[in-house]
């Protein structure tokens, strides 16, 4: 198997409620988990573009970014990820579960109310979110 370090976004988004929007995962390696929309980098795009483009065809809406709130470098369970995390500022249109053989649920979770099985990127950038430190090293996680 060949070593590659691959390069993500998530983003945080809240409804007016202040709940935080997560999915669960289908996908064989973190099957059952929470995470924040998100994904793969392509090549020639920015971050922003990527979880602009990531909520959009994951959810069907579109979201406006505030801020860059969490950098984490996963180097868990063998994998070698450098996951960029936004803040959304707001969003427009009803989040959706546009890819169901990705995702098996779409959840509003309060932010004291979060689920203990969150996968491994966003429970990293959530918890760098809540302490309001943007980048963590994995010695320190």
């Amino acid at each position: 198997m060949e070593k590659h370090i691959g390069l993500g976004t998530q983003i945080i988004i809240k409804n007016d409620k202040g709940e935080i929007l997560l999915s669960k995962r289908k996908k064989e390696f973190g099957f059952g988990e929470w995470e924040l929309p998100g994904g793969h980098i392509e090549f020639g795009e920015t971050f922003e573009q990527c979880v602009t483009r990531e909520c959009k065809e994951e959810l069907g809406i579109n979201v406006r970014i505030s801020e860059l709130v969490s950098v984490t470098p996963n180097m868990k369970m063998g994998n070698h990820y450098i996951v960029f995390v936004f803040l959304a500022e707001s969003y427009e249109g009803t989040p959706k579960n546009m890819e169901p053989e990705i995702h098996s649920e779409l959840t509003w979770f309060p932010e004291s109310k979060l689920p203990d099985n969150l996968f491994v990127a966003s429970k990293d950038a959530l918890d760098n979110y809540f302490s309001g430190v943007i980048y963590r090293s994995n010695s320190d996680i």
